[in-house]
């Protein structure tokens, strides 16, 4: 098998020591051929995949976070539209993570320590299990985590300005930074209207919400060890999960935002909640629109401003190694999480 290993030198966990210990377990594959790319430079691992096929390596290995996973789709599917490769031309894709959220790899099922993920894919490769995820585009563009307007890109805005002037993206910082986002948001919150569509035609419509986010994983992101779970039926075998905030004020609306972060599921503050919460699953298309530019994010990773996406979701659309099924995932979850993080820690 050949494989094509490209490394995000930038990204969180990376250090020699790390790959001193995850090279000699990919090297233990019997048959497995591996060539290794670092980037340089903010998408370079598009630029690197750019039209690569099957035909010249049967694997793409990313060792990064989610934005390098971004990269890596974007530059094997090139501009969504007519004309996308199926997934039997392209070389499959696997990660091994580490970045700050590793969102995608633990969706997947993968552990997030890298060289746990790497002993996950080892068995995965001598036994050829793979199998193949729907992807999500918004405009011309893929993702395979999560896209959106709202609270959530301007978190992401902020924490890339703080990166650019050498602070590190810890979860206290992202915490600390989505608490001033919130209470900047229920003063001035963002105005996205919405309309979309499942797959079996049913249609939502929504005006003026604060807070929107299309997720194609569950969880669609991480607080630190913390699962964030909006739409439990979502994964990555069925269209799009959309959830939103509709009102961001008062006591309410502090309590959608816990609720949103896993807290209070419990049945009679969802029932209390039920008119400030959206959920709509299984969504084939989505048409976003604020009256002025707004801040848009794409699997973690700020896109820039726009003032409409087109969202859609696309099914079979690439090839990954990965276990059959991911970990189970609940709203409960972060009970157990954090129960044994504080013990580790």
């Amino acid at each position: 098998m050949r494989v094509l290993l490209i490394m995000n030198p930038n990204s969180t966990t990376q250090t020699d020591g790390l790959f001193r210990r995850i090279i000699p377990q990919l090297r233990s594959v019997r048959g497995l051929r591996v060539r290794g790319v670092f980037t340089h430079h903010a998408g370079h691992a598009e630029e690197i995949c750019r039209g690569l096929t099957r035909a010249e390596w049967d694997l793409v290995l990313a060792v990064g976070g989610d934005g390098t996973v971004n990269e890596v789709i974007n530059g094997l599917l090139g501009p969504a539209g007519s004309g996308t490769p199926t997934p039997q031309t392209l070389p499959a894709v696997a990660v091994i993570p580490t970045g700050s959220a590793n969102v995608f790899a633990r969706a997947l099922g993968f552990p997030p320590d890298p060289v746990a993920a790497t002993t996950m894919l080892v068995t995965l490769l001598r036994a050829d299990l793979r199998r193949t995820i729907y992807l999500g585009t918004w405009n011309e563009r893929w993702f395979a985590v999560n896209a959106g307007f709202g609270i959530d890109a301007d978190v992401i805005a902020r924490v890339d300005e703080a990166r650019r002037l050498g602070f590190a993206a810890t979860p206290l910082r992202y915490l600390n930074t989505a608490t001033q986002v919130w209470m900047r948001a229920r003063r001035q919150p963002p105005r996205i209207d919405v309309v979309a569509t499942d797959a079996k035609g049913q249609r939502l419509e929504l005006n003026d919400v604060p807070m929107f986010v299309a997720s194609n994983t569950n969880p669609w992101t991480f607080l630190g060890p913390l699962p964030v779970v909006t739409n439990p039926r979502n994964s990555f075998e069925h269209g799009l999960g959309l959830f939103g905030i509709t009102d961001t004020r008062g006591f309410r609306g502090i309590l959608s935002m816990l609720h949103l972060v896993g807290f209070g599921h419990r049945r009679v503050i969802g029932d209390w909640l039920e008119k400030r919460t959206v959920r709509f699953d299984d969504v084939t298309q989505v048409t976003m629109s604020c009256p002025t530019k707004q801040r848009f994010q794409a699997d973690g990773e700020y896109a820039g401003e726009f003032q409409r996406a087109e969202l859609s979701s696309h099914a079979d659309a690439l090839e990954v190694f990965a276990p059959r099924e991911a970990y189970p995932v609940s709203s409960r979850t972060w009970r157990r999480v954090l129960r044994d993080f504080i013990r580790v820690h």
